[in-house]
């Protein structure tokens, strides 16, 4: 087999085992199981910031894969000016993800906060999930509505989809990265939703209607608030 034909089916390979180990960490029977075996504090503690070393560690190994296989062909060099255009783009997803964290915990995200009441003590006497909830590994806030969350429903996933798909110089091994972590976040964010419908009921649906997923105009963002204000009773 040719390394051109080769190489891409590598990172298939790859992308199909990090989506298999992220999805069933994601998984609220998983969680459950290994709350019922380590116990809750585990779970509310240990669980997320270890599932985020484990999340990055892969994400760095695949980029790093992709980088070092055979047979990579460019197909397109950007010249100079539209270089700018693409570094700006990314500069924007930084930005974007920077305003993200402001919506929400970075540490409480990331599982340092978790990590944190775990080693002071804090979650000893933690009971355990009730059979009728979801076992929860971050503390579960109001569903948000406002800032950044008026324009996209999921940002840090647009954040990542920008990120990756502007590039100075487009190559079969960079590209074909690029088509499996968005066919990822589109497979995920599937079930995302269906976690929040479950989380939030009609609020979320409510709001999935008038909010769309990954992009949207700057000019709508008012009108979409106008459209969830009257309704609901969410927090932003």
């Amino acid at each position: 087999m040719p390394d051109w034909l080769w190489s891409p089916a590598v990172i298939l390979l790859a992308w199909g085992f990090f989506g298999f180990v992220h999805s069933i960490l994601c998984r609220s029977g998983i969680k459950r199981y290994a709350e019922r075996i380590w116990g809750p504090p585990f779970l509310a503690g240990l669980y997320r910031p270890l599932y985020s070393i484990i999340s990055i560690a892969m994400v760095v190994w695949l980029w790093g894969l992709s980088a070092g296989l055979p047979g990579d062909i460019t197909f397109l060099i950007l010249p100079g000016p539209y270089i700018n255009f693409v570094y700006a783009a990314k500069t924007a997803a930084v930005l974007l993800v920077a305003v993200c964290f402001r919506e929400f915990s970075f540490m409480e995200f990331t599982g340092i906060s978790q990590l944190l009441r775990w080693l002071r003590g804090e979650l000893k006497s933690l009971p355990g999930t009730p059979a009728e909830q979801t076992p929860m590994a971050h503390r579960d806030g109001p569903l948000s509505v406002g800032g950044i969350f008026a324009w996209v429903r999921h940002p840090l996933n647009t954040a990542a989809i920008m990120w990756i798909w502007f590039q100075p110089a487009y190559t079969l091994h960079n590209t074909f990265f690029a088509v499996c972590l968005t066919t990822y976040i589109l497979i995920g964010n599937r079930y995302e939703e269906r976690d929040l419908v479950a989380r939030y009921g009609p609020a979320y649906e409510r709001y999935a209607e008038v909010v769309p997923a990954f992009f949207g105009g700057v000019s709508d963002i008012h009108r979409r608030k106008e459209k969830l204000r009257p309704r609901g009773h969410e927090h932003s």
